[in-house]
């Protein structure tokens, strides 16, 4: 298997509790993540390691596709993450680190996969870079709005 990571960052104009509140908050990624997606939480026990969620969403050309999330770090307010277990592709890691910088906090989403080599690189000279990255940039932009309006 071969391991993908890639990082996006933004600087947003809030304060790192309202950014690491609204982010760790799985049920609220639909709000600015793009697509059709719906997030559910399976308990109603606070957001911490091992809290399980149920995720429906689009991917390529498929509605409803089902994932299982599960958080995998909360460490309030710099750092939260999350594996998206998809049907086909297997665990999928996204972490959000979140760093105070000049009044602003600097928002960094790294999402981490395995594949198998050939489908490596497909993702990584087409997948990436044609939808991914774009998506990965647009979704942060929305966030940015999102925090930047509350």
């Amino acid at each position: 298997m071969t391991t993908i990571t890639r990082s996006v960052q933004i600087l947003v104009n809030t304060d790192l509790k309202t950014a690491f509140d609204y982010v760790s908050d799985l049920t609220k990624h639909p709000e600015w993540s793009g697509g059709e997606l719906r997030i559910q939480a399976i308990s109603s026990e606070p957001i911490q390691v091992g809290k399980e969620y149920i995720s429906k969403g689009e991917f390529a050309i498929q509605k409803d596709r089902p994932n299982q999330l599960k958080v995998t770090e909360f460490e309030p307010p710099h750092k939260f993450g999350f594996v998206a277990n998809d049907p086909t592709i297997g665990d999928v890691f996204h972490t959000f680190t979140f760093v105070e910088k000049e009044n602003k906090v600097l928002i960094t989403r790294t999402m981490r996969l395995d594949l198998n080599p050939f489908m490596a690189f497909g993702f990584a000279l087409f997948v990436y870079p044609l939808t991914g990255n774009p998506s990965m940039k647009k979704a942060l932009q929305n966030l940015k709005t999102k925090l930047e309006n509350k």
